[in-house]
């Protein structure tokens, strides 16, 4: 095993940080009534911990956090249209900083680094990083 499969690659890295701050953003957006913004903050509490796992090779830890994502963009949308210039704007900054981090968390290289790292949990051999 070598070290470039088991160090995790910038773009896992840059993925975990676009998409906690494409959550962030469009959180802000879905300041509904105290409900609703309970739960945006709880779906971003948890998608936050989610992206973190991600981040360190966890597979189902992805699909949690593309899932968990969706869930708040569409818990955004319902809330953001209400003020269309802001709320719009906001949930598409969201998405521009998001969707691109969920791609990055699919890509060979952070396709690679959750292999090596389940080869890990399983075998129980040693990782360079």
């Amino acid at each position: 095993m070598t070290a470039e499969t088991t160090r995790r690659p910038r773009s896992v890295t840059a993925a975990v940080v676009l998409v906690m701050l494409g959550t962030l953003v469009t959180t802000t957006a879905a300041t509904g009534p105290g409900e609703a913004s309970v739960l945006a903050l709880l779906l971003m509490a948890v998608s936050f911990w989610f992206a973190v796992r991600a981040g360190r090779g966890k597979r189902t830890a992805r699909t949690a956090v593309t899932c968990l994502t969706a869930v708040v963009f569409v818990l955004g949308a319902t809330f953001a249209f209400e003020d269309a210039l802001y709320g719009g704007f906001t949930l598409l900054l969201g998405a521009f900083l998001a969707v691109p981090g969920l791609v990055l968390l699919y890509r060979p290289a952070a396709e690679e680094y959750v292999r090596a790292r389940e080869r890990h949990l399983r075998t129980g051999e040693e990782l360079d990083a």
